[in-house]
């Protein structure tokens, strides 16, 4: 099966793609409800069910929220706030090889100024740990967009947008598990 995240700006909400065929024919869940569940990245816990992690469009606090599906996609529960800021900003979440996740992030209400890793050894209940990908930026300059994935080699390779009065691009880290298990 797969799942492919969508969402609406003009009416806040989310909802998946499923196919059962590679991509030859797609269907939709119900929509992810809430009060502005945008831009899910989605990650399978070991028991089968789905978790879905969103940007808040809704009134404050910014806090990112999440939903779980454990019908494959199909129906989701409501998302809801968890305990982690976020301006309103995409994010990512992946599951390590090792099995823990990682989520990357702005961690903050105000703007995103901030990108930061979190990491979970309990699938997403808490997140434990927090390594500063890029600290706080009294510069102007913000990080958005945030992308990331794991390579064969272990590796885990970020990518997102570097934004400043200077002009924009996009950064690319790589990273070692034995970083992001330093304290900081």
């Amino acid at each position: 099966r797969m799942l492919l995240p969508l969402y609406s700006d003009g009416f806040n909400l989310s909802l998946i793609g499923i196919s059962d065929d590679k991509g030859e024919t797609w269907k939709m869940s119900s929509p992810i409800v809430g009060y502005g569940p945008t831009q899910p990245t989605l990650v399978p816990k070991k028991d089968g069910s789905v978790v879905g992690y969103f940007r808040d469009e809704g009134d404050a606090p910014q806090r990112i929220m999440t939903a779980t599906s454990t019908d494959q996609g199909e129906t989701w529960t409501p998302a809801t706030d968890i305990d982690i800021p976020n301006p309103s900003s995409s994010l990512e979440v992946i599951v390590l090889k090792d099995g823990r996740w990682l989520l990357l992030c702005n961690d903050t209400e105000a703007d995103r100024r901030r990108l930061v890793l979190k990491i979970s050894d309990d699938e997403g209940a808490t997140w434990k740990w927090t390594r500063q990908v890029e600290p706080s930026d009294k510069e102007g300059v913000s990080f958005e967009y945030p992308s990331m994935l794991q390579s064969k080699d272990g590796l885990i390779h970020l990518s997102y947008t570097r934004k400043s009065e200077a002009g924009n691009s996009i950064a690319h880290c790589v990273l070692n598990l034995e970083w992001l298990q330093r304290a900081e």
